[in-house]
């Protein structure tokens, strides 16, 4: 029998080193720690992205936490089935439609779980592919939050 604990990713981003001052951090961080209660998963915390905009994709760059932690699902340093947890799709990216969409599918594609703290919705590959309401729901949260 396996007793490991499927691991649970915090990606913690803010986009103005002013924001950094305020409650964001902490707000993150329990956030992904719920989540990972809620879940049974064990938490990783990446390295906060501070004053990282998604706007232009910045914080999917080379070099970003978010890019590296892809890097690292490619490479299987990070297991296929982990799970990431944001607080709402918008962390992930800021960027038009399209490539928000993209960013979001390569990562589901790879075998990542992406859940959202601020109304705790499962995204993975199956549950897109079983009901594609979670992909359109998706699609009109990036859009909004690109807006």
């Amino acid at each position: 029998m396996n007793n490991t604990q499927t691991n649970c990713y915090s990606y913690i981003r803010w986009s103005s080193i002013r924001q950094g001052f305020g409650s964001t951090l902490d707000r993150q961080q329990s956030i992904a720690r719920e989540v990972a209660n809620k879940h049974n998963l064990a938490l990783v915390e990446l390295k906060p992205e501070k004053g990282v905009s998604a706007f232009k994709g910045k914080n999917n760059q080379k070099g970003s936490t978010l890019a590296d932690f892809i890097a690292s699902v490619k490479s299987g340093v990070v297991e296929r089935g982990s799970w990431i947890v944001v607080e709402n799709l918008d962390r992930i990216s800021r960027e038009d439609i399209l490539k928000a969409q993209r960013l979001f599918m390569e990562m589901l594609e790879l075998g990542i779980t992406i859940v959202t703290g601020m109304d705790g919705k499962v995204y993975s590959g199956a549950s897109v592919i079983n009901n594609p309401m979670d992909l359109m729901y998706s699609i009109m949260l990036c859009n909004y939050s690109a807006n």
